[in-house]
């Protein structure tokens, strides 16, 4: 087994990476920016200390930890973010990336939760064999064999009672959990797992100890105590698009609808083309556009039902509604946009933006650079182009943070040498001269492959001699064609052992050794 992060993926360097306070070149974003950045730190700090509280009442945080504070009014504000969800390890290694470096650069730091996306927040993988797994050969042998004595799987479990806005997701009850807890250390146990077995019993009884029903602050109170970015403070994005600064800033998208939606689409169609992207859905879907209509990047969105619809304009002679699911949900008055939008959410309901417009909201009102996963760091570039199409400005910078961690290390190197063997195998074949002495043969089919190949070459030799001198040289062309069998039959059977094993290897098995998604209390 291993812990170390393996794969590290840094764009750019991280060296490179700027902590500076961006300043935009127009005065009224600016001064939205700025109160929105106060009023966000303030906030953050204020919601990590209540979760803290509820985990210290649960006997977590025995150390008093500082959360990242300052002034985002003179230092730089280092954003990123992501569901609210049990993280895996390349989130761990984003999470615990942005937090130092903000440390390290006298920055403030603030991650925000998207809690309106739909889903499980309990849920996670982890692996199950009907029988003890093991995946093993020995790497210093070429011609050594796996020993495949049964298969693994990816099994699911979950701390939730059930799927649904990833905010509103309830934690199941102690018992539950504990029940959830002794299937998956079983499993654990029986993949050869001990100590990830063990030490994701410890982190399941402090979800099973927190005094609080809500999935989204469990993960985030018992991944802090683990030390994971444990000091950055967190917020939710729903809470964040009712602050008044937000509502100001969706009020002016509202005010010029279908101009707005044509020039997302504008924006990804020049992305399309220029990264030769065929695939309408990438990054993002077209909005829909007709005469009286048309759709916005936004999400309706109803915590106390648990709901989010897309929303649209419909043009009605000169009024305008919201609409969401066909239902019209509010007139949106001409240059009262704001006051609209705030009758929505006094009503408990809000629009939560979607797409390319979550970040541009994030990167205009609040970062001075937001640090991606490697998901992310391939659609804002769309973002900048739609940044600067629309709100004439020089988007902020962004990074991208991402890393991977294996449970099964030592199989997966052996299953990839093996899967390497299998791609290979025409060429090792055909031409076995260029990996001689390299270690992919054992010494006993390099000592036939030299003799064969020293024979083969000299056949070859004779060959061009007999044809230049017009003598007949059916007997050598012959004896070519026994040597190349002899080669590839050699190569053959150095191989056949370990692809049949390969082979007998279930897809499910492949994918559960190759993962990169186990959950991070599987990891020291």
């Amino acid at each position: 087994m291993s812990s170390a992060y393996e794969k590290q993926l840094l764009e750019p360097l991280l060296s490179e990476w700027p902590a500076v306070r961006c300043v935009l070149h127009n005065e009224r974003l600016q001064a939205l920016r700025d109160s929105a950045r106060r009023r966000l730190v303030e906030a953050a700090i204020g919601y990590r200390a209540k979760l803290v509280e509820i985990g210290r009442a649960a006997g977590l945080f025995a150390e008093d930890v500082q959360p990242i504070s300052g002034d985002p009014g003179s230092q730089p504000l280092i954003v990123t973010g992501h569901q609210p969800v049990i993280f895996h390890s390349g989130l761990t290694f984003k999470y615990q990336t942005t937090e130092t470096f903000a440390l390290e650069h006298n920055a403030v730091a603030v991650a925000v939760v998207i809690d309106t996306d739909e889903g499980d927040a309990g849920a996670f993988p982890f692996p199950n064999s009907s029988t003890p797994f093991q995946l093993l050969a020995d790497k210093t042998q070429p011609n050594s064999s796996l020993t495949t004595s049964s298969q693994m799987s990816a099994l699911t479990g979950s701390f939730s009672v059930e799927s649904s806005l990833l905010g509103a997701c309830r934690r199941k009850p102690a018992d539950l959990i504990l029940t959830e807890v002794a299937l998956a250390h079983a499993a654990l146990q029986n993949c050869g797992c001990h100590l990830e077995a063990e030490r994701f019993l410890q982190i399941a009884k402090q979800y099973a100890a927190l005094a609080t029903d809500s999935m989204m602050e469990a993960n985030l109170i018992v991944r802090w105590n683990a030390g994971i970015a444990g000091r950055m403070p967190e917020f939710p994005l729903s809470t964040i698009c009712a602050f008044p600064e937000v509502l100001q800033f969706f009020a002016e998208l509202l005010a010029r609808p279908f101009e707005f939606a044509r020039c997302y689409n504008s924006a990804l169609d020049t992305f399309r083309a220029e990264h030769k992207i065929r695939n309408a859905a990438n990054p993002f879907p077209n909005l829909r556009i007709e005469e009286s209509y048309c759709e916005l990047p936004f999400w309706l969105v109803d915590p106390v039902k648990g709901t989010r619809e897309i929303v649209s304009i419909r043009k009605q002679g000169f009024e305008r509604f919201l609409e969401a699911n066909g239902t019209d949900i509010t007139e949106i008055l001409p240059g009262n946009e704001a006051a609209s939008l705030f009758t929505l959410l006094v009503g408990g309901r809000q629009l939560i933006p979607r797409g390319g417009l979550i970040t541009a909201t994030l990167r205009i009102l609040f970062s001075d650079l937001f640090v991606h996963g490697t998901g992310g760091g391939h659609y804002d570039f769309f973002t900048n182009q739609f940044i600067r199409a629309w709100w004439n400005v020089e988007p902020t910078p962004f990074s991208v943070a991402s890393a991977s961690r294996y449970l099964f290390d030592q199989e997966r190197q052996q299953l990839s040498r093996l899967q390497q063997i299998s791609d290979n195998l025409r060429d090792y074949q055909f031409n076995p001269q260029r990996y001689l002495g390299t270690g992919v043969f054992s010494s006993d089919t390099e000592t036939v492959l030299r003799t064969a190949l020293a024979e083969k070459e000299s056949a070859v030799m004779a060959l061009r001699t007999a044809r230049e001198s017009g003598l007949p040289a059916d007997d050598i062309g012959r004896k070519i064609q026994r040597l190349g069998d002899l080669i590839k039959s050699t190569v053959s059977s150095e191989f056949s052992a370990q692809l049949t094993q390969l082979q007998a290897l279930s897809n499910e098995t492949v994918a559960a050794v190759n993962s990169r998604t186990w959950p991070w209390f599987f990891f020291a």
